[in-house]
Parts: structure tokens; sequence; C-alpha cells
């Protein structure tokens, strides 16, 4: 049981961690309008599943004494690899209208 809640908790804070990266993009590609925005959106969209892919994919890969460290590990992954994506997305959708 005390595996399950924590597990739970790391799964929120990690999730908490993607937000914040995601955060200061937002406003830039909710305005941006036209096809670059929706370039923009979809492309920030994918980044954020690609984040909470690699939150999630440790739960079933990895034995349940290491699960916790393996999902903070593939999570600083998945949040470079969504900082990176959110960037590129922003700097596309601010030639919207």
């Amino acid at each position: 049981m005390m595996e399950v809640v924590a597990t739970a908790l790391v799964l929120l804070v990690l999730i908490a961690l993607g937000g914040l990266v995601a955060l200061p993009a937002l406003p830039l590609l909710l305005r941006s309008r036209g096809s670059w925005g929706r370039i923009g959106r979809t492309m920030a969209l994918c980044g954020a599943a690609f984040f909470l892919t690699w939150c999630v994919v440790p739960i079933f890969v990895f034995p349940s004494e290491e699960v916790t460290v393996g999902m903070t590990m593939f999570a600083l992954y998945g949040a470079m690899i969504e900082a990176l994506v959110i960037a590129t997305a922003a700097a596309i959708a601010s030639y919207g209208d």
C-alpha cells in the first residue's frame, strides 16, 4: 500500500514539474491565431504527451522497489524534451496573427 501512495505522490510531483515547464509559453500559444498558432499548439501538445508518457512508462517497466527512481529519471528526460519542444512551438506560434 505504501508503494502505491509513494508512486502516486511522485507522479503528482512530476506532472506538476511538467506543468511548470509548459506554463510560461501557454499565454503565447493560446493568443496566437492562424495556421502558425495551430501548428504551435499541436507541437506543444505533443511535447506534453511525450512528457506524460515518460512519467507513466516506468510504472509498468520497473520492478516495484525501483519504480519511483525510474519515474524520476525518465520524467527528467521527458521534461528536458518537453521544454525543447514547447520552446520551439512558442517560437513557431509567434508567427501567428
